[in-house]
């Protein structure tokens, strides 16, 4: 693979897909050391691409969730924030790109990327959770955004939406990585979540982060969806006042706890499945990414759906988890009960299936590795 260049694209709401396709980028350069592969991202997930060791460059950000206490609100006002992101990274890449240097991309959720590959014939995988989204189908948005006018519009984009993503992703240069089963492209390959490896063994990581006491890890993500998590947690911590036991709060780029709330705050962190499996238990919005991680580590989760979020209610149904949004609200129950749990075994999420698939699908695309 001596010389070979590729983009690495990266959907940045938020910091999954960032630590997903680092993880990736990893397994693929220890297997090819010659490989070179660069990052485009806006923030945050730029942070946690350049922190990693990649060359970098900013993309325009993903516009993040319109939310009210962990309720996405106004999702039509979102797809059209979002077709005005696709058509400035458009023109962005258009300007920047050099795909006569970078012979391929690997795509976490930006389509962006993909269109302007797709328009110079660039070998592309593509990660995906599903085709297009679901919000328009949740029963309770359903009824707000009637009464506001806004769930005809919202149903009627997701189904152009769904409809324009399936054209893009069925292209003959392009090989669909799925996190989820179910995805109906005949070039689609399922593989599965996908986190980065821990650095060591947890114990020592706990004795070189100086886990003394028991930790309860609050990492409620890289965007600002999951404040209300923390407001919460350090609210149930207060008034649980466990003296055998520690809070961690890693509130990510964007966030920042309660001021005097007895809880450590270590703002963002390029390692966080580290500080994950050193934790006693760890407490996050059911995600792809913080979830997905303590299910890998086997650390016991209370993994919160955002309201109105159907990515969430999967990834929840999939582990067996039952949370609710409601959750969030009596976390001085969950806590202790949680934090009394036998740690479950780990599962293993590891980057290598997704990196074969890669593999083989550069070498029928005429890039031998």
């Amino acid at each position: 693979m001596a010389g070979l260049s590729g983009y690495v694209a990266v959907n940045s709401l938020g910091l999954g897909h960032a630590a997903r396709a680092v993880a990736i980028a990893r397994e693929l350069v220890r297997r090819h050391p010659d490989l070179y592969l660069f990052f485009l991202a806006g923030s945050p997930a730029l942070d946690l691409a350049v922190a990693s060791g990649f060359d970098a460059m900013p993309l325009p950000p993903t516009p993040e969730w319109f939310h009210d206490r962990g309720q996405i609100v106004q999702m039509s006002r979102w797809y059209r924030e979002y077709a005005r992101y696709l058509r400035f990274a458009g023109r962005f890449l258009r300007r920047e790109a050099d795909w006569d240097r970078f012979r391929f991309l690997i795509s976490d959720g930006e389509l962006a990327s993909v269109r302007e590959a797709n328009r110079h014939g660039i070998p592309t995988a593509v990660f995906i959770h599903s085709i297009g989204q679901a919000f328009a189908r949740d029963p309770s948005r359903a009824r707000v955004e009637r009464l506001t006018g806004g769930w005809m519009r919202t149903a009627l984009v997701e189904r152009l939406g769904a409809g324009w993503m399936r054209s893009l992703l069925s292209r003959p240069n392009v090989r669909v990585l799925a996190l989820e089963p179910g995805i109906d492209l005949p070039n689609a390959r399922f593989v599965g979540p996908i986190v980065r490896p821990f650095s060591k063994d947890r114990a020592t990581l706990r004795e070189d982060l100086v886990f003394l006491k028991k930790t309860v890890l609050v990492a409620p993500g890289g965007t600002t969806l999951g404040g209300f998590l923390i407001d919460e947690a350090t609210r149930a911590w207060r008034e649980l006042a466990l003296e055998d036991a520690q809070m961690i709060i890693v509130s990510g780029p964007k966030l920042k706890p309660p001021a005097d709330s007895g809880v450590f705050n270590k703002g963002f962190v390029p390692n966080l499945q580290d500080y994950v499996l050193a934790a006693d238990l760890v407490i996050t919005l059911a995600g792809k990414g913080t979830m997905m991680e303590a299910l890998a580590a086997g650390t016991p989760v209370i993994a919160i759906p955002p309201k109105g979020h159907p990515e969430a209610d999967r990834n929840l149904r999939a582990y067996g988890l039952r949370y609710r949004y409601e959750d969030a609200f009596r976390l001085r129950e969950l806590i202790p009960e949680v934090l009394s749990v036998v740690r479950p075994p780990p599962i293993d999420f590891g980057p290598a299936k997704a990196t074969e698939e890669i593999e083989r699908f550069l070498r029928d695309r005429g890039l031998p590795l």
